[in-house]
């Protein structure tokens, strides 16, 4: 995570500017309620203007469409925090996927002197020192980080991604304002807000804090390596270790051809088929095999080498998944060959993903109308992507609450079936999901597995049994003692304290308001001076001038408040 900073003036201040324009671009796009419920920055919304005929133009939009268009307008950051929330078809609808899913993270390169700098700060000898050749013009260039093709000293070509500078403490500064502002929403959401906001700004902080570490990148490089050792279809890119820093990555350079299109590779020499089972296998191989996977295999990230060799690139984006995980996916694909309905829900169940919301006869219904759909229907037929889309408006609809991770999971199997089926239309990859799911169901059923999990269940059953008379004699004894707490949580009694306080401040306010006029009015008329400094007249007026800006704070205040 990043690092905690003291809040002092300056940055203050800067703050306060973005909040005004993030009020400003709130307005333009037509989001007026989101600013009612930010009580918060609402002097910065008033201060904000709204544009002339270009709001009422962009207004007309889709909502969905004034999302993205919002986030492209506040910048970088809010474009990551967008294109995290187009991996999560399980809180949004898909229509806000669709458009969250156009955000490109397009920024102008930073100046190569910059960069340079950032080199010679990280690495030792800096760049004459490391590279015989380093090209000032970025093959890419993102918000985080932008990469250089170079030539090592010793003749190696390669390429170095060098994070762009000062980006820790922009990010850092709109991370912190991102999780503030979700928390405020977060306070003025209804109960059955199904948008844990608060969660969703401190897991973005965490994922866009671990992007602009290179080292986190390097370790994934280097895992994903030893986990396709001795694979001749897959090749990850070879990092080069002495060039390697926290803020400069330097990794093999790969000349080969993007999957963009079938032709394309064929142009190329390579077998658009073939790579359309690598591909599909070398995701597959990642959820079930290793439990690590690299979470956006899109065409972009990845190169196709002669003798058909899939080479991914770009491996900032890599999740973890627990054994549940796993278990729960290969229980759903099966339960969709086996056209098998309360399998759905009862992995759902034993994954604990229910919710108090949940209603479980609807959900079976839901489940048994999502088989049915595709009852009569080939396996070859079934179109993955819509079956996991019908599964993500499950999880809406019944209020279910899955890991990130998993639906990180499948959002990558819909993008590796988008790629396979644009390479190869006839491509099937629920046959090609199958015998992972099996052999992973194969595996739980393993002897020398079953039996590991009976002796932890022995040992922790043993553990419990031993301590239970020391924890019943510890809980008796604080009892006879009358140390036993029990604590009560009221739902929204901290809303209702903060309610008091403001009461009882505004109360303290009006007293000291009228105290001030009274005392004045008596000070006014009367003729001396206190401490042979100042006159008792100048005094009174004083006081009438610091009630007038008490009551015009206090009349502002309970107007912008709105209960009155």
């Amino acid at each position: 995570m990043f690092s905690g900073r003291n809040w002092h003036i300056g940055r203050r201040l800067n703050h306060a500017r973005r909040y005004r324009h993030i009020a400003a671009v709130l307005m333009t796009y037509g989001f007026d309620e989101v600013l009612e419920r930010l009580r918060h920055v609402s002097i910065f919304a008033r201060m904000a203007r709204k544009g002339d005929g270009e709001g009422e133009t962009v207004r007309q939009k889709s909502r969905p469409q004034r999302v993205r268009m919002a986030l492209e307008e506040l910048g970088p950051t809010f474009i990551k925090l967008g294109q995290l929330l187009s991996t999560r078809p399980d809180l949004l609808p898909p229509e806000y996927i669709e458009q969250l899913s156009l955000l490109q993270d397009r920024v102008p390169p930073a100046k190569f002197s910059r960069i340079k700098a950032v080199v010679e700060a990280e690495l030792a000898g800096g760049i004459k020192g490391n590279f015989s050749e380093f090209d000032p013009e970025p093959l890419a260039a993102g918000s985080i980080a932008q990469v250089h093709r170079a030539v090592t000293t010793d003749g190696r070509e390669v390429v170095a991604k060098v994070c762009r500078p000062d980006v820790r403490e922009t990010l850092e500064a709109e991370c912190e304002m991102i999780i503030r502002i979700a928390d405020w929403l977060g306070k003025t959401q209804s109960p059955a807000g199904t948008l844990d906001l608060p969660r969703m700004a401190r897991e973005f902080t965490f994922a866009v804090s671990r992007e602009v570490d290179m080292t986190v990148e390097r370790n994934n490089l280097q895992r994903f390596t030893a986990n396709f050792e001795g694979d001749p279809t897959v090749h990850v890119p070879e990092t080069v270790e002495s060039l390697c820093s926290e803020c400069v990555l330097t990794m093999e350079y790969i000349d080969g051809t993007k999957p963009r299109s079938a032709d394309r590779l064929r142009d190329a020499g390579l077998d658009p088929q073939l790579l359309a089972r690598r591909g599909a296998d070398f995701v597959l191989r990642q959820i079930f095999e290793f439990g690590v996977f690299h979470s956006d295999p899109h065409p972009g990230n990845m190169f196709m080498l002669p003798e058909n060799i899939v080479v991914p690139i770009d491996f900032g984006q890599v999740a973890r998944l627990r054994n549940g995980d796993q278990e729960l996916l290969s229980e759903l694909v099966l339960a969709i060959v086996d056209r098998d309905s309360e399998t759905i829900v009862h992995a759902l169940s034993s994954a604990d993903l229910l919710s108090d919301e949940t209603d479980g006869d609807a959900l079976s219904a839901d489940a048994e109308d999502l088989i049915d759909r595709y009852y009569h229907m080939p396996l070859k037929d079934i179109p993955l992507r819509d079956v996991i889309s019908e599964v993500f408006r499950l999880i809406r609809n019944h209020q279910l609450q899955p890991p990130a991770q998993f639906t990180l999971m499948l959002k990558s199997l819909m993008t590796i079936e988008s790629l396979a089926m644009e390479l190869d239309p006839q491509f099937d990859i629920i046959n090609a999901l199958k015998p992972h799911a099996r052999r992973f169901r194969l595996q739980r059923l393993d002897p020398r597995r079953l039996l590991r999990r009976v002796h932890s269940a022995v040992r922790d059953t043993a553990e419990l049994v031993g301590r239970l008379p020391d924890d019943a004699r510890a809980i008796i004894k604080k009892a006879r003692k009358g140390d036993v707490q029990v604590r009560v949580h009221h739902e929204h009694l901290e809303e209702l304290s903060s309610t008091l306080d403001k009461s009882s401040n505004r109360i303290s306010l009006a007293l000291i308001i009228a105290a001030l006029l009274i005392a004045s009015s008596m000070l006014t008329p009367q003729e001396g001076m206190v401490l042979k400094l100042v006159r008792l007249e100048t005094l009174g007026v004083i006081g009438y001038i610091a009630a007038a800006i008490g009551g015009i704070w206090l009349g502002l205040s309970i107007l912008r408040s709105r209960h009155f």
